[in-house]
């Protein structure tokens, strides 16, 4: 257990995500059956870094009406039919009466959605409410709507509110019912579920060995799988994979179904690795296996008759294959439709694997992709080098080309390659990496720079960052960098292992605490 550093750092109010909002409701309403929420109609999210949140814009009118419509709809829907009263109700003595069974469930649902206990002004509202919705022949069904439509509106259930008590020194120690929202919505990304509300009732979540205990449990529970996926999904900028699109007389076979066969690979290896093999940063950087689904193996060349079994880790040739960099994922992702883009691999390694800060181009630079030389005399290599004699872009471009030049033996949907398909030059990929970082020197091919990056101190210490960023849903501050040295120092002593980087994380007293 890391000792107490006794760092308190901001903690900004934050609106629930899309996502957040979408798998908070289907948790609410388990026996619905629903795959669908309002969720989708929301506007798009901010974003801290590379990680989706919801801290700084005001709440516009437009979405406080969308709010409101969601909270009808979903209303309407969980009192819609007889059966779907009943769920809402179930296992409750209808002897006592719709009235009775009505608010319980009401005050039940309430609990589960504002992730805390209802005060008696708090019960006296929602069972005014139910009476409202039941009279005039509404019945229970109507009771419930009306409810339903006033908790889900709440600003308890919309925002992540996260209460906490004084301890001096204008310090806020977070309460039980605080704690477990904001450890809920880090491993699990929607509410808390009863067992958790539980402790934090108990104050079994005022010790950092409590908090521990319910962490490992969140862990291993499925639910923890959808998180870690979306983690790494955000950290490799796969939010667009789902609609990314490929030259189709180029690579016919990048369909819909090999996107979300590229996605589903990425989510598996990570799960495979971090909740049921050895959990280590290093292996998900390096690890020459996958899980691959069919429609993508084209990619690897792979004999689907001859090599593969569905759900089963399906080794791959280790001179070309190393971890996440080297998955067809990613490798499509940071490329251009028809081409490859050695300066987004390379930009990507260097602010999301490097956390090294910068800027935004100058104004008037050519952005345009680097396509093909039309006099034939230049390679892509050298095109791409050109970068580093203007003196505006040369500062970045000496950082960012190098990497992502040794990326060149993959192609804009990450099948390997020995040559160029547009210029019909060799491919070479040696160079010399200059970031100022512990990945520095000479690299020949990718697999030699990716197992240099898997086992950086310097790509471990980002990593930390990145967990932080996303468990605060904002970018570190000042008074983030003793919390964030204390956490990068554990999870190198512990061998680089996820699970227990997440522990040591919300044990800290930056996760524990917050600035009023």
């Amino acid at each position: 257990m890391l000792a107490p550093s006794g760092a308190t750092v901001p903690a900004p109010l934050r609106r629930l995500t899309r996502e957040q909002y979408h798998r908070s409701v289907l948790a609410l309403f388990p026996s619905h059956g629903w795959s669908d929420t309002p969720a989708l109609r929301f506007p798009a999210d901010e974003t801290a870094g590379p990680f989706l949140t919801n801290v700084r814009q005001p709440v516009a009118p437009l979405q406080v009406d969308l709010y409101a419509t969601a909270a009808q709809d979903l209303a309407a829907r969980a009192t819609a039919t007889p059966t779907d009263v009943n769920r809402l109700v179930e296992g409750c003595n209808r002897f006592r009466g719709d009235e009775f069974c009505g608010t319980t469930a009401l005050h039940q649902l309430a609990r589960r959605a504002w992730r805390r206990a209802l005060d008696d002004g708090e019960r006296t509202a929602l069972t005014a409410l139910y009476r409202q919705g039941a009279s005039g022949g509404g019945g229970l069904a109507g009771g419930l709507a009306l409810g339903l439509e006033a908790i889900l509106s709440s600003p308890s259930f919309l925002y992540l509110v996260e209460p906490g008590e004084p301890v001096g020194n204008g310090r806020l120690r977070l309460t039980g019912f605080g704690l477990a929202t904001r450890l809920s919505f880090f491993l699990w990304n929607q509410g808390p579920d009863d067992v958790l509300l539980d402790a934090a009732e108990r104050g079994e979540l005022d010790t950092p060995d409590g908090v521990a205990a319910q962490a490992w449990r969140m862990l291993k529970d499925e639910r923890a799988t959808a998180q870690l996926g979306r983690f790494h999904l955000e950290w490799l900028g796969l939010g667009g994979l789902d609609t990314l699109e490929k030259d189709s007389r180029r690579y016919p076979f990048f369909t819909q179904a090999t996107r979300e066969a590229l996605k589903a690979e990425t989510l598996a290896f990570v799960d495979t690795v971090i909740r049921r093999s050895d959990g280590r940063l290093e292996t998900l950087l390096s690890a020459s296996f996958t899980l691959a689904q069919e429609p993508s193996l084209r990619v690897y060349g792979i004999d689907p008759p001859t090599r593969f079994t569905p759900g089963l880790p399906v080794g791959l040739d280790p001179t070309q294959r190393a971890g996440l960099l080297t998955q067809p994922a990613w490798l499509a992702a940071q490329a251009n439709p028809s081409t490859t883009s050695p300066v987004h691999r390379g930009l990507f390694v260097v602010t999301n694997l490097l956390c090294l800060p910068l800027g935004s181009p100058p104004p008037g630079v050519d952005i345009t992709p680097i396509g093909v030389d039309p006099t034939g005399q230049k390679t892509r290599r050298q095109l791409v080098e050109q970068h580093t004699s203007d003196p505006a872009c040369a500062g970045c471009h000496r950082l960012i080309d190098p990497i992502g030049l040794v990326f060149e033996r993959y192609d804009a949907v990450g099948a390997w390659r020995t040559t160029d398909l547009d210029d019909g030059q060799l491919i070479d990929t040696r160079v010399t990496v200059t970031t100022g970082s512990d990945l520095d020197g000479p690299v020949d091919d990718p697999v030699t720079l990716v197992k240099k990056i898997a086992k950086s101190p310097r790509v471990h210490d980002c990593a930390t960052r990145q967990w932080y960023r996303f468990a605060f849903g904002r970018q570190e501050t000042a008074e983030d960098e003793v919390e964030l040295e204390k956490l990068s120092a554990r999870f190198q002593a512990s061998g680089g292992n996820v699970p227990d980087l997440l522990v040591a994380l919300v044990t800290s007293d930056a996760f524990r605490t917050r600035l009023p």
